[in-house]
This record gives C-alpha cells, sequence and structure tokens, in this order.
C-alpha cells in the first residue's frame, strides 16, 4: 500500500508541475525541508536527539565555528593563497557535522583552524602519496581520500600526466565482495545507534566508484573484471527505488522499518556515468519534476531558493532523459533551463566574474557549479544545446570573463581548474564556428561567382571562325 501511495503521489505531483507550467498557475509556497522528506525522503532529527538529546545546541555550535572557518577558507583562497590541505581537513569536518561525534568534529576542527593560522599549506598537500597511491595527505575518512584522489587523477589527466605510484586505496573494493560489503555498510543509516548519517559519505563514495569502474578516467587500475557488472546488479536490482527511479540512502526508523529516500544528487551522480544503460527512466523524470519544489537533497531548492549546483544536476538529468520525455515535460523543462540560466547569470554572476559564494563549500566549487551549469546547458556551447534551437547571445564575453578572473586570482585547485577547463573549451568551439561560418560565407561567394560566371558565358555569341 505505501508503495502504490508514492507511486500515485509522484504521478500527481510531476502532472501538477507539469500544469503549472502550461497553464501559467500560481505556485504554492515551497515546503520546509522536513516537510519535503515526508515525501521523498527523511527527517534524521528525531533520530540525532534520541542518540543524544543535546544534539541540536551541539550542531549549532560546531556548525557556526565550522561557517566562521569556511569563509576564512574562502578570503585566504582567493587572496591567491593555495589551500589543499585545508581543503581536505574543511570537507571532513563537513562530513562530521551530518554527525553527533562530537570530539571527531571538534579535533577537525581544530586542526583546520591550526591550519589556516600557518603561513601556507604544506607544499607537498597535492603529491601522490606512496603508501596508498593516494593524493590527500590531510584527510582521515578513506572515501575522502578517495574523492581527492579522483578529483587529481582527472586534473592531472587533463595535462598528460598518470599516477607515479600503483592506487592501492582502491583495493578495499576490488572484488564483487568487497564492492557489496562496503556498499551496504554505508547504505543504511541507524542514526539511533551510531549518530552518523552514511549520506554523505555514500554520495562521495559511489560518485568516485562509479566514475573510476566505469572507466571514465582510463585504465588507472587494475579492478577485477566481474566489478562493473557487480556495481549494475547493486544499483538496478537492490538499490534503485522501483517507484521513483532514484537513488539514496535508507534509514532505519524507530520501529525497525528503513525508509528509502530519492536523493537528487546521489542520483545525478550514479546517471552521469552510466550512460545509456540505465532502467526506470519513466519514474525518473516524473520524480524530478514532482519534486522541483522542495528542499534539496529531495528536491531542486537551498533553503527555498535556487542553487546552481541542484540546478546543474537537474539539467544532467534532463539531458539523459530527454529521449523519454513527453512533449508537455519538455516544455517545463525549457521553461525551467532559461530561468537557471536567467538566475545564474543576473543573481549569481558578479560584475568582476567570479559567482557568489552561497550552498557551494569552498571558491573553487563556486566557480565549477555554475560553470558546468551553464556549459550543461548549452548556453556556452550550441554542440550541447540538447533542449532548443534558440541563440543564447552574450555567452562568449561571460565566458572570457569568468576565465579571466580565476586566472587572475591564481586559483589553482581542482575545482577551479575544472571550470576553467570548461570555459576553454567553449572558447575552442566558437573560435571553430566561427572559421567555419567564414569559410562557409567565402565558398557561397565562390560558388555565387563561378555560377555567375557560367551562365554570362552561356548568354554569350559565338563567333563563326
Amino acid at each position: 500500500m505505501t508503495r502504490f501511495i508514492l507511486h500515485a503521489w509522484v504521478r500527481f505531483l510531476a502532472m501538477a508541475a507539469v500544469l503549472s507550467v502550461l497553464h501559467a498557475k500560481a505556485q504554492p509556497a515551497p515546503m520546509s525541508r522536513g516537510e519535503s522528506r515526508s515525501v521523498f525522503g527523511y527527517d534524521t532529527t528525531k533520530d540525532f536527539l534520541a542518540f543524544d538529546p543535546q544534539y541540536l545546541e551541539k550542531r549549532r555550535q560546531y556548525t557556526g565555528e565550522l561557517r566562521e572557518l569556511q569563509l576564512e577558507l574562502a578570503r585566504q583562497t582567493a587572496a591567491g593563497r593555495a589551500t589543499p590541505c585545508s581543503r581536505q581537513i574543511f570537507l571532513e569536518a563537513r562530513w562530521l557535522s551530518y554527525s553527533a561525534q562530537w570530539q571527531r568534529i571538534e579535533r577537525r576542527l581544530h586542526d583546520l583552524r591550526e591550519m589556516l593560522a600557518r603561513p601556507a599549506d604544506p607544499a607537498d598537500a597535492r603529491d601522490q602519496v606512496e603508501v596508498d597511491g593516494s593524493y590527500d595527505h590531510c584527510s582521515e575518512a578513506w572515501f575522502l581520500k578517495l574523492d581527492s584522489t579522483l578529483e587529481e587523477l582527472e586534473d592531472r589527466a587533463s595535462r598528460g600526466e598518470g599516477p607515479k605510484y600503483p592506487l592501492q586505496l582502491l583495493d578495499r573494493i576490488n572484488s564483487p565482495e568487497k564492492l557489496r560489503s562496503y556498499l551496504d555498510s554505508i547504505l543504511v543509516s541507524d542514526i539511533r545507534h551510531t549518530g552518523i548519517d552514511n549520506r554523505f559519505e555514500l554520495n562521495i563514495a559511489i560518485t568516485a566508484i562509479e566514475r573510476l569502474i566505469q572507466g571514465e578516467l582510463g585504465d588507472v587500475y587494475p579492478f577485477d573484471p566481474r566489478l562493473k557488472q557487480a556495481l549494475l546488479e547493486y544499483e538496478d536490482e537492490y538499490w534503485q527505488n522501483p517507484e521513483t527511479g532514484y537513488w539514496g540512502t535508507w534509514y532505519k526508523q524507530e520501529n525497525g522499518e528503513l525508509r528509502k529516500t530519492s536523493d537528487l544528487s546521489v542520483t545525478f551522480h550514479i546517471i552521469s556515468y552510466r550512460h545509456n544503460n540505465l532502467k526506470r527512466v519513466p519514474e525518473m523524470i516524473n520524480t524530478t519534476l514532482a519534486f522541483k519544489d522542495l528542499e534539496y537533497p529531495y528536491g531542486w531548492l537551498e533553503e527555498g531558493k535556487k542553487s546552481n549546483h541542484h540546478n546543474y544536476a537537474v539539467v544532467r538529468l534532463f539531458r539523459i532523459c530527454w529521449p523519454s520525455m513527453s512533449e508537455d515535460q519538455r516544455e517545463l523543462a525549457r521553461t525551467e533551463m532559461r530561468q537557471m540560466i536567467k538566475f545564474c547569470l543576473t543573481e549569481t554572476l558578479n560584475a568582476d566574474g567570479s559567482f557568489k559564494l552561497m550552498d557551494e563549500d569552498t571558491v573553487g566549487s563556486s566557480y565549477m557549479f555554475p560553470v558546468e551549469l551553464l556549459d550543461e546547458t548549452g548556453y556556452f556551447r550550441k554542440s550541447r544545446r540538447f533542449w532548443t534551437d534558440e541563440s543564447l547571445p552574450g555567452s562568449m564575453e561571460v565566458a572570457k570573463r569568468v576565465a579571466a578572473k580565476i586566472q587572475l586570482a591564481g586559483l589553482t585547485d581542482t575545482e577551479s581548474r575544472k571550470a576553467l577547463r570548461r570555459l576553454q573549451d567553449a572558447q575552442r568551439e566558437a573560435r571553430r564556428r566561427s572559421v567555419a561560418g567564414a569559410l562557409e560565407i567565402v565558398v557561397l561567394i565562390g560558388i555565387g561567382y563561378l555560377t555567375i560566371r557560367f551562365f554570362r558565358r552561356r548568354r554569350e555569341p559565338v563567333l563563326p571562325n
């Protein structure tokens, strides 16, 4: 009965979303985060309070301290300091802020405060670690080391570089049994007994695992040949919600039952590297449209407002699901993407080419997600404009301005570099199109000239010998 109700609710909300645009009806006020979780997700607050009755007060204290350090990290990064180690410590502290492991949070906050007080991060903070093959010197959690390693592999591959040492940290998942065991260990969160919400680790880990096993970064590790099929079977036959088409964390409730969530970010990361072998695509697009006015991660909004980060995930879903979408769904998607572009350019882009630090973690991500969004919509590159043939003027001026700001600020982190590569790709495509357009004009002029000459010669009288 519960599955039937959820399925009906998804279809109702998806249809309501389409009709609201087609008939221009006023939208109701967005639901709160807690209310949205009653439909597609789960509100963990009561479980954390069961683990620690002082949870809310302590979390407020530590997240406040973390926010102050985040702003200081952003200030130093914007001033030109390379912050790979500081960023790694910050992300670990941020992960721990989703738990009630207070001593661990306090220790990592202390480490971050101490690191930011130094004149510079360690000079070797981005070098590969010989003992495990990772590119992470300052995190403690395995999945965070994996995440840093993934980013460095991608960044170095763009420069034609590969790892110097074997990626031994991947040994942990290099068999179907090891992979399933690890995913099982983080899929279910039993917060009442552990004080830890596994969602953050699950999201980060599945992203890296998906990209590496699917070969998105090339042959960087000798994976067990059975691993790819094992991953697909786990995702499709065990993990994916058949009613929503989504993936997400499973939460163990007070009565022992599991609450299986439908998470925008987790789903985005899985489908991004699965290419065309997805299942339950109609359910997936219905869910995406159904929770457009709900709170992330079980909707598009961040505290009731748009987000470049979340919008990027939605556009990727639109792109992948586009062949399976109805025309009404496509029209809604077109309307939303136009609004996303407008929001990004008018409410988050600064005059100097930087972006406002909104719900992004770092200065690098404040560039990366808006740039990825604009690139995914085809704003920068016509070749990626899957949803419309209309022109989007001004894109190259924006691309040049943002690229110039990244270079002027001396940002060298992996996220800023990724954004810069996207912008440079866009500029190269624009130049190619410009050259191709000029050549086309020259060819047409040449054809016209030869045609005129041909007909003129035919009209000329033939003189007798």
